[in-house]
């Protein structure tokens, strides 16, 4: 069993091979630290494994599986060149402010992830904070009305800031959330080093008449939108009375280089995965949708 802490040469094979299927983990230098850790719960998920970060005997199983189903792909005619790249974008752990049942971390792609630090670099400095209900989605998740096979989640190009930081309590919320037309919203974290404002607030259970709110805050999604992040709208029934859950004021998505009639959903998924890994997954079939098209 390898664990955190762990300094043996088995650590030094583990963090080749977990580079090998690209998923980072720093150094190769025979500690299983915070890098190596962060990679292996990074496995962990993609393989529907309970995410622990130990490398157990079911865990090492399920790498010899993916490093042979690599060394038979990569010997394989017929493969994009893409796929037989080794080197993929890895995920990279980031960290979150703790809010009630919320994260205290999350998982982006790396590029995704360079660009929420500089999002958050700018809120801590104002005395904000950045709330957490999760970003990476494991490729098992279960597909419903409301998680969509082809959300940016599964890319880590995606995060959720914590549902109830906003919405519920404008006067005290982390979050004032304002219409924005067209589905749209504009949200404002409250933050000593922010801006006097005063903002028209809209609640789940308000969500027609606003009411005005006072207080210092950042103009958060214009902090996002400037790093390459977009909002998305509110499902339709979020405004005739429907579930609170359709609200999505707190889901941006990373969308730089994203090219309009051009990137596919598979490509993206293939700069994180390998395609044996992703082979048999709810994304995967919806691998053909484009950006912009049937993909957004």
């Amino acid at each position: 069993m390898l664990k955190r802490g762990c300094k043996s040469e088995d650590v030094r094979s583990l963090q080749e091979n977990l580079r090998r299927l690209g998923y980072g983990g720093g150094k190769i230098d025979a500690i299983f630290g915070e890098k190596t850790e962060d990679a292996v719960l990074c496995f962990q998920e993609a393989e529907g494994l309970y995410p622990d970060g130990i490398v157990g005997s079911i865990t090492l199983q399920a790498l010899e599986q993916a490093m042979l189903e690599q060394q038979l792909m990569l010997h394989s005619p017929g493969l994009d060149s893409f796929d037989m790249q080794p080197d993929r974008l890895p995920f990279t752990r980031v960290p979150a402010d703790p809010y009630r049942d919320g994260y205290d971390r999350c998982y982006l792609r790396s590029d995704a992830a360079q660009a929420y630090l500089a999002v958050r670099d700018q809120v801590c400095e104002a005395g904000g904070k950045l709330t957490s209900s999760g970003a990476r989605r494991a490729l098992t998740a279960r597909v419903s009305p409301s998680r969509s096979a082809t959300s940016f989640h599964y890319l880590g190009r995606a995060l959720d800031l914590h549902v109830g930081s906003g919405m519920e309590r404008p006067g005290r919320d982390p979050y004032v959330i304002t219409a924005a037309g067209d589905g749209y919203w504009r949200v404002y974290a409250r933050a000593p080093g922010g801006e006097p404002m005063e903002l028209q607030a809209l609640t789940y259970r308000s969500r027609q008449r606003s009411r005005p709110v006072e207080g210092r805050f950042l103009d958060l999604t214009g902090l996002f939108v400037a790093q390459g992040f977009t909002g998305i709208r509110a499902k339709r029934s979020f405004a005739s009375g429907g579930s609170w859950l359709g609200a999505e004021w707190w889901h941006f998505q990373y969308e730089r280089e994203l090219v309009d009639g051009i990137t596919t959903f598979g490509h993206e998924l293939l700069k994180v995965y390998s395609e044996s890994t992703l082979s048999g997954s709810p994304p995967w079939q919806y691998r053909d949708r484009i950006y912009g098209v049937n993909w957004s």
